[in-house]
């Protein structure tokens, strides 16, 4: 496949950007409603104790949380899928549907959401309704946040994010045909999305899962990691102050 068959045009980059975008904007409400939702059981049941969510709660806002902090970040290799897709339709050759791609990047988060949902089980205030774990146990939240920022320093995450950071190469090096392929497109990239990414979502296991506030911030470094032109350079600085914050938080829970 030639390189230059793969540059989109401004109409088909337009078109990816405002409908990943769009729809991350749908996404952002469900979790704002559910968080506000949330927000209020969670303080009439503040007598009870940090419950499990169901997982039929669960596993729907965790995709919804997933869409909302990731689609923006992998709008430039679903362009280059989509030009693709049209260029084939072009020349009257079969072509995939690029929501089959996305299908199976979403599959690798709904996996992980599924394995946070089993940990949820085990350690309640890690789970949706909860504060997690920086106001029930700021020694383990500590040492959560401190690993996460080390792992930012990682070989795997330098070779997940510059994967992430080359949708081209991912185009041309990781091509499979057929709508069975265009899942696995999807899948594959999910998991290098997955690789350069779940650190920052333990984040969120130490400061809440619906922190609103944190999920804006680390939507904004994911974002900035896999499309600015500095990303690895920000993503080390996130690595700094993940571990500051860590060290803080793990000195300040000693009495």
């Amino acid at each position: 496949m030639e390189s230059t068959s793969v540059q989109p045009t401004q109409r088909i980059r337009t078109s990816v950007w405002l409908a990943l975008l769009l729809v991350a904007a749908v996404a952002w409400a469900i979790v704002l409603q559910q968080a506000l939702a949330m927000g209020n059981m969670t303080q009439g049941m503040a007598t009870m104790g940090a419950q499990p969510a169901s997982v039929l709660i669960f596993l729907p806002l965790w995709i919804s949380m997933m869409v909302a902090m990731m689609f923006p970040a992998i709008a430039p290799v679903v362009t280059l899928f989509a030009t693709i897709g049209q260029r084939r339709c072009a020349t009257g050759q079969p072509a995939a549907p690029t929501w089959l791609f996305l299908a199976g990047y979403l599959m690798v988060w709904s996996l992980f959401g599924v394995a946070a949902y089993l940990l949820s089980l085990i350690v309640p205030a890690i789970g949706m309704m909860a504060a997690g774990l920086r106001l029930d146990n700021p020694a383990a939240s500590g040492l959560i946040l401190i690993f996460a920022g080390l792992y930012q320093l990682s070989p795997l995450k330098g070779v997940c994010l510059a994967h992430c950071r080359s949708p081209l190469s991912v185009i041309l090096h990781h091509w499979h045909d057929g709508r069975l392929g265009a899942f696995r497109m999807g899948f594959e990239h999910g998991a290098y999305c997955l690789g350069c990414c779940w650190g920052l979502m333990l984040v969120l296991f130490a400061v809440g899962l619906m922190n609103l506030a944190w999920m804006i911030v680390l939507t904004i470094v994911i974002f900035a990691e896999k499309i600015v032109a500095y990303g690895p350079q920000i993503s080390k600085l996130t690595a700094v102050g993940l571990i500051l914050f860590g060290l803080f938080t793990l000195v300040t829970s000693i009495k």
